[in-house]
């Protein structure tokens, strides 16, 4: 669907105010845009905004994201399987259910205990 330029322009113009995707969308259809117009920019807008939220941990950890079996790559958003925490080594498993997440965790917590071996040798 073709969106009006000036509907894209108005909802711009309210996200750079700050205002919250449900009052953006109830402003638009208030100002009298059709509402399939509307909806279809505000959910294309939430998904694009879902995808560049930065992961909700600090720069203290890293995240590994695992490629499950069955999982298609083309279309495939990032998501965090694995936390470890840089400081302490420690492992947090954002997704426990999968068998795939144990086994990359258990190859890490393999890797950490040999650098941490090889460290002391340095120190």
């Amino acid at each position: 669907m073709d969106i009006d330029y000036n509907l894209v322009q108005r909802a711009q113009m309210l996200l750079t105010l700050e205002h919250p995707l449900n009052q953006v969308q109830d402003i638009l259809l208030r100002e009298g845009y059709p509402q399939e117009q509307v909806v279809e920019l505000m959910d294309a807008t939430a998904e694009v905004l879902n995808y560049l939220v930065p992961p909700q941990y600090d720069e203290h950890k890293i995240g590994i994201d695992i490629l499950h079996p069955g999982e298609k790559v083309e279309g495939r958003k990032p998501t965090v399987d694995i936390l470890i925490d840089k400081r302490s080594g420690k492992l947090e498993l954002m997704t426990p259910h999968q068998p795939e997440t144990w086994r990359v965790a258990n190859e890490v917590r393999k890797a950490i205990k040999r650098q941490r071996h090889t460290m002391k040798y340095y120190h």
